[in-house]
């Protein structure tokens, strides 16, 4: 009975800890490539302005992913934009 929960509990962490690792890279994979020409399509400004707002590129990959996760189909920079949008929106309230 042991040996079952324990196994259980193994694949669980296995699969958090692959797909936390999957997410963690986006849709390019591990080698990175297509990831620098996809942050190419986005305007410097934008990416500083959410930068400067989240004081942390990881936290501001993140929040994009999330949003291009949530909005299939629209672009990276309406994405982008739509994380400065609501980190405005939120600190206002």
């Amino acid at each position: 009975m042991q040996a079952v929960i324990l196994a259980v509990v193994l694949l669980g962490v296995l699969w958090w800890w692959l797909g936390r690792k999957r997410w963690s890279f986006g849709q390019f994979g591990a080698s990175g490539r297509g990831r620098s020409h996809a942050a190419k399509a986005i305007p410097a400004h934008l990416m500083r302005k959410l930068d400067r707002l989240t004081r942390d590129r990881r936290l501001s990959e993140r929040l994009i992913e999330r949003i291009e996760f949530n909005n299939p189909g629209r672009s990276r920079r309406w994405c982008v934009e739509k994380a400065i949008y609501d980190i405005q929106r939120d600190r206002r309230s």
